[in-house]
């Protein structure tokens, strides 16, 4: 430890009252019980409880003494509680987390089908390899996922120093047969701490526990890693004076995992190990995530896909039977339009979608950490974000300079620039912002003052002074600081040029201007000044002395302004159909003011309307009542938020079935970032914050969100095109096989064959993922929604098997394809129908993409264009190339035929646009 920081120190130890002091225990109660004011055991209750109470009270409680505890005291402590380490938890086995990413419904399908096509004679190679390749990648990026989830808890232990100082007394001291003396730091190992030990703070160190404050110099500690402000947090030995002040508030509070930043201080310990808040984080984060609107958007159409399965081959398998007497080939059949109805290819469309949604974020600079976050980005209906660094600038700026009635006075702002200019590097950010600030286009000239002395500012004075003198050789002590305190040390008060007495009327003046600023979320501070004369300046301990008898000068205010972009960044979520949720651990006055000023909310509303806005004890509350979701439902300011409580209030919009995203950047924004669809962080947030994101921004604001959620609905609305597209056409051609079955006396179509179409088609889709989607289609986010592609498939694949069933009534009547005996004929039939098949199922992604006219009214990205023609070109010439045409089982086409296949084309897309018509106008949708 520094010597500085040593004579500190000794002078915190001998501000400590005898040992005798604080060894009461309260009548009744064990030092390991909760705190009789705790609503109940979490973390969050029983800190809060602690806080409000007198050191003394809390040192009964936990049976200590402001001396410590004696070794033997620490020892039996150590022996109920444990080490103070966060506890852990042995990770999975990777074979368990491998095992545990299959059972999901779409690899079980592919994975029967490829076991029933393994188990017939005749079995394809090809089609179960191409199945088991779709398991693997869908696995193994499944198993990433989890097996990487355990990384946010452990970070949460980086933080855990070895050892630290704390106080110890003698047991005969304990006793009372030994004097008190002054305690002395002893070095002990940091797990081996227990409730009831006092120990010492000092710069750099970790704090090694959550604590109580009993005594403070100067102590500022850092909470960037829970809250993601940057500016330290003064800390002090007094109870809070808000009772709605916020956990992360509280001055007398010290959380394990903070930095001090400076200053010293002394602090009992209130929980250690498995019992501190940042253990109550890490439990939460162990627990299997939630399923997020993707997944569960996936998972509903893999089982509607094996529903239609599981009605339609039993029926194909019974009604080829009976009609061509071979069991084996109807089974064979069978399973191949099982293959058919499948779209193997979805998890290899859906991950490109995604891939290409996370490279185009990355230009914006985003990193998708987890893929589907991208979609989910474009199905977000309610954002949750913060206020500091994301609707604000997260920089104090000065807003106001008036005189007692509230009248502008640049007086007032001409002494408060010079006293920010004398403080030099020991100024704060206050000093700064009225350093910074702009007068129109001139300036406040401090030249004429010279520096005679200066007291800084410190949390325990709440006031900075300085002393100049002026041209005339008059000194001048200007004092800048809290409310409060400067109005207390001053006599008279600046009227018209005048110093006149401060009477209470004019006390009372004042006091309602500061009440309405810190109404509207303003910081006040008062300016005052005294002229010297006959003053020793070399004795810098009595310059606080002349801080009386001063006379008020005027008021400044100050607040974090909102971000220039940030009003239109909000009204062009806004437009997108996103709604804004404010979750902050600020003051509702000042989260209100910021929320005003961007036309969150309404200017007229009060701060204790629970429609616009509400605070975290007012909604502790409403926990476990109907009226809690409501309340969600109705606010969009939610200020004093405890931790638990955001996860709350992000759980209960999934509830009410919104896609919600979190942005967040501290640890107390963890549990809320893995409640959320989407969970958003920052670089310059905690790490286990970044860890516990889906996306990471490299610039805090709203401005990328926005670019970020078109994004997702461009991927969303590729991947619903896919799905429907697919599903759709697969369903219509099992229908058209169906329809064959019953009808024909041969196979209309190999498996090999439908295998054969599917691939081709499959390819084609490849391009999706670079085509766009029309304006309109951004206007709302984009969800799941099984009911309407299950009515899509229902409408659009029937749609399709109208040309079918004309291709079998042209190879029936026209061309005389009757019996199974004409093996030439029933192969051109086969081939027919393939040629028909696969051009329509490729011209329907120009079809189905927009609910437009398509080529008119909107066109498709180049890419897909070439993508789509390549293969009704390649599939067109198939049946026409010998190799080909043997390999798969065709015989030549007819040559009329190609007129007529022009014309079932035409047909075809005239037929599609008045059916899409059609549905949009009853359903009002289409994608």
């Amino acid at each position: 430890m520094p010597s500085h920081a040593n004579g500190m120190m000794s002078r915190l130890l001998s501000r400590l009252r005898p040992a005798s002091a604080a060894r009461m225990p309260v009548s009744g109660t064990s030092w390991n019980a909760l705190p009789p004011s705790a609503r109940d055991g979490s973390p969050e209750a029983v800190l809060a409880a602690y806080a409000v109470q007198p050191s003394e009270l809390v040192m009964q409680l936990l049976q200590s003494h402001l001396h410590g505890l004696t070794d033997d005291e620490a020892a039996a402590r150590r022996a109920i509680k444990g080490a103070n380490i966060l506890p852990t938890q042995r990770p999975p086995s990777w074979i368990l987390t491998l095992l545990a990413a299959i059972p999901n419904p779409f690899n079980v399908l592919l994975i029967f089908l490829a076991i029933i096509n393994a188990a017939v004679p005749d079995r394809d190679w090809a089609g179960i390899t191409v199945l088991l390749i779709m398991v693997v990648v869908s696995v193994l990026v499944r198993f990433w996922q989890e097996y990487r989830s355990s990384v946010a808890v452990f970070r949460l232990q980086s933080s855990i120093t070895n050892t630290l100082k704390v106080l110890r007394q003698s047991s005969a001291e304990a006793a009372g047969l030994q004097g008190a003396r002054e305690p002395t730091p002893v070095t002990v190992m940091e797990k081996d701490l227990v409730p009831g030990d006092v120990v010492a703070l000092s710069p750099g160190c970790i704090v090694p526990a959550d604590c109580l404050i009993l005594e403070a110099s100067f102590l500022r500690i850092s909470q960037s890693t829970w809250t993601g402000e940057t500016e330290p947090v003064a800390k002090i030995a007094n109870p809070p004076g808000d009772k709605e002040v916020t956990l992360f508030d509280m001055p007398n509070l010290a959380f394990m995992g903070t930095s001090v930043i400076s200053g010293n201080g002394l602090a009992l310990v209130l929980r250690t190990g498995g019992d501190v808040l940042i253990a109550g984080m890490a439990k939460e984060l162990k627990k299997r995530r939630e399923k997020n609107a993707f997944e569960k958007g996936i998972r509903n159409v893999s089982w509607m896909l094996i529903g239609f399965m599981c009605v339609m081959v039993p029926i194909v398998l019974v009604i080829s039977g009976k009609r061509t007497g071979d069991w084996n080939a109807a089974a064979l059949f069978s399973i191949s339009v099982a293959v058919g109805l499948v779209p193997e290819m979805l998890p290899a469309i859906v991950n490109a979608n995604l891939a290409r949604g996370a490279y185009s974020l990355s230009k914006m600079k985003a990193i998708v950490k987890r893929l589907d976050s991208v979609q989910n980005l474009g199905a977000m209906s309610i954002l949750c974000s913060d206020k500091t660094g994301t609707l604000t600038r997260d920089e104090i700026t000065l807003s106001q300079y008036l005189d007692y009635t509230g009248a502008e006075n640049v007086a007032v702002l001409k002494l408060a620039t010079v006293d920010a200019h004398v403080q030099g590097v020991n100024g704060n950010n206050i000093d700064l912002a009225i350093l910074n600030h702009h007068l129109g286009e001139k300036t406040v000239s401090v030249a004429q003052y010279e520096k005679v002395a200066a007291i800084p500012f410190t949390f325990e004075r709440r006031r900075s002074s300085c002393i100049v003198r002026g041209a005339t050789g008059q000194n001048l002590l200007i004092c800048k600081g809290a409310f409060d305190e400067v109005l207390g040390l001053c006599t008279t008060v600046r009227q018209g040029g005048i110093a006149v007495p401060l009477t209470p009327e004019k006390k009372r003046t004042l006091v309602e201007l500061s009440d309405a600023l810190n109404k509207e979320g303003y910081r006040v501070l008062l300016i005052a000044e005294k002229q010297l004369s006959g003053v020793n300046f070399e004795d810098e301990d009595g310059l606080g002395g002349l801080e009386t008898r001063m006379t008020l000068e005027g008021v400044l205010s100050f607040i974090d302004p909102p971000k220039d972009d940030a009003a239109l960044a909000i009204a062009q979520l806004k437009a997108l159909g996103v709604q804004i949720k404010v979750l902050t651990g600020d003051s509702l006055p000042v989260a209100l003011n910021v929320c005003q000023a961007l036309g969150l909310v309404g200017v007229g509303d009060e701060t204790d309307d629970d429609v616009q806005a509400v605070t975290g004890p007012q909604l502790a509350e409403l926990e476990n009542t109907p009226e809690f979701d409501a309340t969600v439902k109705t606010c969009t300011v939610f200020a004093k938020l405890t931790p638990q409580q955001k996860a709350l209030v992000v759980g209960s919009l999934r509830t009410a079935g919104h896609c919600v995203g979190m942005l967040g950047d501290g640890i107390n924004d963890c549990m809320a970032l893995r409640k959320a669809d989407v969970g958003i962080s920052v670089d310059s947030g905690a790490s286990v914050a970044k860890d516990c994101a889906d996306l990471i921004l490299t610039e805090k604001g709203l401005g990328i969100i926005v670019a970020s959620v078109k994004t997702g609905r461009v991927t969303h609305g590729n991947t619903i095109k896919y799905i429907k597209m697919v599903a759709s056409s697969n369903f219509g051609n099992v229908f058209s096989v169906l329809a064959a079955s019953a009808w024909v006396p041969f196979q209309p179509m190999l498996g090999l064959q439908l295998l054969a179409q599917n691939l081709l088609y499959d390819i084609s889709q490849i391009a999706i993922p670079w085509d766009r989607v029309d304006p309109e289609y951004m206007t709302t986010p984009k969800s799941w929604n099984t009911l309407d592609l299950l009515r899509f498939v229902i409408v659009l694949g029937p749609t399709s098997s109208v040309i079918d069933i004309l291709t079998f009534v042209l190879g029936w009547f026209y061309y005389g394809v009757q019996t199974e005996d004409d093996i030439a004929g029933v192969k051109m039939f086969r081939a027919h129908w393939f040629l028909q098949g696969l051009l329509t199922q490729t011209l329907i992604v120009h079809l189905l993409r927009t609910d437009k006219i398509p080529f008119i009214q909107s066109r498709c990205t180049v890419p897909l264009a070439l993508s789509t023609a390549s293969i009704m070109l390649i599939g067109f010439a198939i049946p026409w190339i010998p190799p080909f045409r043997d390999a798969l089982g065709f015989s030549q086409p007819a040559p009329s035929y190609v007129g007529l296949l022009a014309a079932e084309l035409v047909l075809y897309c005239i037929e599609v646009q008045v059916v899409k018509m059609i549905y949009v106008r009853i359903f009002k949708t289409w994608l």
